[in-house]
């Protein structure tokens, strides 16, 4: 199998003995104080989501625990001394009675927790955990998303984290009665026979000593084959996803995704394979321990006192085999609930981490509320590492004054959309500050720092709600003509004229068969009319053309500089014919400023950008030789210096 990536990153993460913050926290998972802390932490979660889940839920196990009790350790020896002292038929029928009417009570409060309290509160459960866990996403570093063992921990996280919450809830419940009921069951068996409570004693010993180790094999299984149940989920998700639709169907990729699919599929059975014996024999054990001689063992202790020693009245027998059935499945599940939730600790350590966890940017930062009117943006000495020791971007310092327009050129790598990245606080320098009218970014509000910025990502997404959404983003709702306005600059005006139900067409068919799906150009049309809408002090536009034909291109380059007239403009394109008349020109190589000036001077000094304004043009010509020779030979080629396209 070929999981270089992952391997490798594993490997690298060997040498340097690196241990994430996360990794330390659960160091020592397995012991029973840990388990504690973690149970204990999950049930105050749960009881601030939805306290009458947790109260009524241990009302319901207290029910069940008191039937299991006053049946076989209470009503059953009442009825036969009743009859064994020649109790009246009135009498008998009077306790049984009243009993059925106390049973009759609890059934109907059991009715209403299983039937209705318990569906109605697994969704306020389910809403409030994972309202939790979206907020800490969404708080979550950048960072964080590129780092393979950081999304294996939120994906181990988020596993079925909701049937865990509620299951802790239950477990939790389950051994404070259950001890209870315990101390009170091995009483009763005592006073009946005090050598009976080593029978009792089975179903703790199958269960701590055999479950236990058949919990810890169980995680060990999971946590190894994690990595290939994500490789599964990636084909998985590949293969229906539209946006890999056409390749699929071009090329013979799909081959190689099954295979990979295949291969990760062999790797979780080799996973289980690999503690295939030691899983059945403990399995065997924790069965036979458990189960075959607690129920076997009382039977024939009890026939044998009864029948062969004549040490055993036939009521007592009666009454222990009865009491014991019931005992043995309140010892049964109280160790279970015991061991489920050490099990459970283990998994609750992942979300309790992630849940834990804090972002060196948290995107709810307070501090200073910056000023609306944005006199300059400047990068004094900035130097930026995604890893240690590999710097992306090296010593970048410049200046963006009021109202400037300033465009970022380089080839690919350069560390353009980096830039961009510190500029709104995705990431943080490595090296250097970055300020704002003179003051260190990171003094700002963070919220309100971003909201001076109306930004269009290259790779800008298009969300599976209606125009309107796409282009509000939650910011408040706007007049339609504001909405169309902004369409219509973009280019996407007769697009959406022509739509059924306007504004309220709903994009994508992930969940609308009749939904609109948009090309690629469209796409990037409507990121830059979602900027437009903005209105913030500072445009920042990341390749907004790349899909776009000339025309169109140029039409929405004017309509962004027309748009961020008055306030600053950060433009970064490969197409150097976009930003000839740009105040500043940037040049990004290795990470480093090459240079920057006007156009005129950045020609005038034939470096890099004369160099790739020259390679572009002569391309252009040619492009244009193609369509139209006489045109083609009778357009000069750009000057040596300070030369302009035709």
């Amino acid at each position: 199998m070929d999981f270089s990536f992952f391997n490798s990153y594993t490997s690298v993460r060997e040498k340097k003995g690196a241990v994430s913050g996360m990794e330390k926290k659960t160091a020592g998972k397995g012991t029973a104080f840990r388990a504690i802390k973690n149970n204990l932490y999950i049930m105050g979660f749960a009881w601030r989501i939805c306290p009458l889940r947790v109260a009524s839920n241990g009302i319901y196990y207290g029910l069940e625990q008191f039937e299991y009790l006053f049946f076989s350790g209470f009503f059953m020896k009442k009825v036969l001394s009743l009859i064994e002292n020649g109790g009246s038929f009135q009498e008998i029928l009077a306790f049984a009675l009243i009993t059925a009417g106390l049973f009759g009570a609890v059934c109907l409060f059991n009715g209403w927790y299983v039937n209705y309290l318990t569906p109605v509160t697994d969704v306020k459960v389910y809403q409030g955990l994972y309202h939790a866990l979206y907020q800490k996403v969404g708080n979550a570093d950048l960072s964080c998303f590129e780092d393979s063992d950081f999304y294996n921990r939120y994906m181990m996280a988020m596993a079925d984290s909701d049937k865990r919450l509620t299951q802790t809830i239950d477990n939790g419940w389950h051994i404070l009665i259950g001890t209870i009921a315990v101390a009170v069951s091995w009483v009763m068996m005592f006073r009946i026979d005090h050598y009976v409570i080593i029978f009792a004693l089975a179903p703790i010993i199958g269960n701590f000593v055999f479950a236990n180790a058949l919990n810890k094999l169980t995680y060990r299984i999971y946590e190894e084959s994690m990595i290939f149940r994500r490789i599964a989920d990636y084909v998985n998700r590949v293969i229906h996803l539209v946006d890999y639709a056409k390749e699929l169907r071009m090329t013979d990729i799909f081959h190689v995704m099954e295979k990979k699919q295949e291969d990760a599929k062999a790797g979780i059975t080799g996973t289980m394979d690999k503690y295939l014996v030691k899983n059945v024999l403990l399995g065997w054990g924790y069965l036979y321990i458990t189960f075959v001689v607690i129920f076997e063992g009382v039977i024939f202790y009890g026939a044998c006192r009864t029948m062969v020693a004549k040490a055993m009245p036939l009521s007592d027998f009666a009454v222990l085999t009865t009491l014991m059935t019931s005992v043995s499945w309140i010892l049964i599940r109280y160790t279970k609930a015991l061991l489920e939730s050490m099990k459970n600790s283990l998994f609750i350590q992942n979300l309790r981490d992630f849940l834990d966890y804090e972002p060196a940017i948290p995107e709810d930062a307070d501090g200073i509320m910056p000023d609306g009117e944005i006199k300059s943006l400047e990068f004094r000495d900035v130097g930026f590492a995604y890893k240690p020791g590999r710097m992306t971007l090296k010593h970048i310092s410049f200046t963006l004054r009021e109202k400037e327009a300033c465009a970022l050129v380089g080839y690919n790598g350069a560390g353009k959309s980096t830039l961009v990245k510190l500029l709104l606080r995705f990431y943080d320098p490595t090296e250097g500050e970055i300020l704002l009218n003179g003051v260190n970014i990171k003094e700002y509000n963070l919220k309100a720092y971003r909201g001076l910025f109306a930004a269009a990502f290259q790779d800008g997404k298009i969300f599976a709600r209606s125009i309107r959404d796409n282009l509000e983003m939650g910011n408040g709702e706007k007049e339609e003509g504001c909405l169309r306005d902004v369409l219509s600059r973009a280019g996407l005006g007769p697009v959406a004229e022509g739509l059924p139900g306007g504004m309220d067409a709903v994009m994508t068919r992930e969940f609308a068969p009749e939904g609109v799906v948009l090309s690629g150009g469209q796409s990037q049309k409507l990121v830059a009319a979602r900027a437009f809408l903005q209105d913030a002090p500072v445009g920042i536009f990341d390749e907004p053309s790349s899909a776009l034909d000339p025309i169109a291109e140029h039409e929405l380059m004017e309509n962004i500089k027309k748009d961020s007239a008055g306030r600053i403009l950060l433009l970064i394109s490969h197409r150097l014919s976009c930003v000839q008349d740009m105040e500043k020109i940037i040049v990004l190589k290795d990470g480093r400023i090459a240079e920057q000036g006007t156009h005129g001077q950045l020609m005038e000094a034939g470096g890099e950008y004369a160099a790739l304004y020259r390679m572009q043009a002569e391309r252009y010509r040619m492009e244009k030789a193609f369509a139209d020779p006489q045109e083609a030979l009778a357009e000069p080629l750009p000057a040596g210096k300070g030369g302009m396209m035709g």
